[in-house]
């Protein structure tokens, strides 16, 4: 599917050693975008399973010695083994012990009893935890009642070598597999007949929402060969769409009675529906103030202006030294976003002088778009 001018990401970043802004520019490849691109089933989502152990074998970087929660869980660890209970005085000098937060993620497709897991584990208090491993730790649902059962039990076990991804940063530890599940966790996709599907951030919007439910049923109505279809003379009979717009990253599909029972093929169908066509982009400007780079989506126009910047002068945007139209141009005319962009390069501005250029034609209603911040 081409794209237009509509869809095109538009990036710059201004140095302040260099002579001329720097534009790089790139139009979005054409594609077919399905419906599992740009959006995910309700109740398919990650879950976190928490817990606290103890690492040992640390060469002198541990918290035992300084920590009264660590030693408090060292004087546990010995009575739950039945090993004679030593009391805070004799445990002071315990510098290769570390108390730790332990994690593990639950995948957004479910797992099974017996599956394994990465683990992250990181220091509360301790220097490094280079060279330890993790005892076996039992954890839990992170959302934790007190007054749901269901919240207390142990889920899965956690345990192993600790390596450490990033030198700089010894504190925090991975055990590659180091989680194995004592439960299946399933999601439940169906609610009440129907599925929703929820648009990812970038593409939430009504436009969007209504190409998606566009697309889902038009999808339905062309049956694959050999689909089943329902029990009427041999037809398929549809009362009314299934898929419809429910908020700007919501559509609902409602699920035939006769799929019900084994929706996968059905659910799969829905998730592979093409997008047959894309909306216009919302015209926008953002802003990074960390890095100092610009980029724009959509169509993004200025009206011509007079723009007096400080230290510079006074630059024309769209319109003569006099204040008219340039030649061959309305002064009604609207000046592209890339046409201000291309101006402004000439003068060798600073980050924050073109930042400042574009905050002030926004507040005087002379910019056309969102503008938006990043950091």
């Amino acid at each position: 599917m081409p794209a237009d001018s509509d869809s095109t990401r538009h990036s710059f970043r201004l140095r302040a050693a260099l002579p001329a802004l720097l534009v790089a520019g790139a139009a979005v490849a054409a594609a077919e975008v399905r419906v599992q691109d740009i959006a995910r089933l309700q109740g398919q989502r990650t879950n976190k399973l928490m817990g606290y152990g103890l690492v040992v074998g640390l060469d002198g970087t541990g918290d035992g010695g300084k920590n009264g929660h660590t030693l408090r869980s060292l004087m546990a660890l010995h009575r739950r083994f039945h090993q004679p209970v030593l009391g805070p005085d004799e445990l002071k000098n315990t510098n290769n012990v570390a108390l730790v937060a332990v994690e593990a993620t639950i995948p957004e497709h479910g797992a099974r009893e017996g599956e394994a897991l990465d683990v992250v584990v990181t220091a509360f208090s301790a220097q490094s935890l280079k060279g330890g491993q993790l005892l076996t730790t039992p954890l839990q649902f992170a959302l934790f009642d007190e007054n749901d059962p269901a919240t207390q039990e142990i889920l899965a076990l956690a345990g192993g070598r600790v390596d450490l991804p990033d030198a700089a940063n010894p504190k925090r530890g991975v055990i590659r597999g180091g989680c194995t599940l004592e439960a299946d966790f399933f999601y439940n996709f169906i609610v009440d007949g129907c599925v929703t599907l929820v648009l990812d951030d970038e593409h939430a919007g009504f436009p969007w929402a209504q190409l998606v439910a566009r697309a889902v049923n038009h999808e339905l109505s062309n049956p694959a060969e050999g689909e089943a279809v329902e029990p009427v003379r041999g037809r398929r009979v549809v009362a009314a769409p299934a898929a419809e717009v429910i908020g700007p990253k919501s559509v609902r599909v409602r699920i035939p009675s006769y799929e019900l029972a084994h929706p996968a093929r059905f659910i799969s169908q829905v998730l592979q529906a093409h997008v047959f066509m894309t909306p216009q982009q919302q015209a926008r400007v953002c802003i990074n103030r960390t890095t100092g780079n610009i980029s724009f989506t959509g169509t993004v126009t200025i009206s011509p202006t007079v723009l007096q910047i400080p230290g510079l002068g006074t630059v024309a945007i769209g319109v003569g030294p006099d204040g008219t139209a340039s030649p061959g141009q309305r002064s009604d005319q609207a000046v592209t976003f890339q046409e201000l962009i291309n101006t402004l390069s000439k003068l060798q501005l600073a980050p924050e002088q073109l930042v400042a250029a574009i905050e002030h034609l926004h507040r005087t209603g002379t910019l056309h778009a969102q503008l938006a911040y990043t950091e």
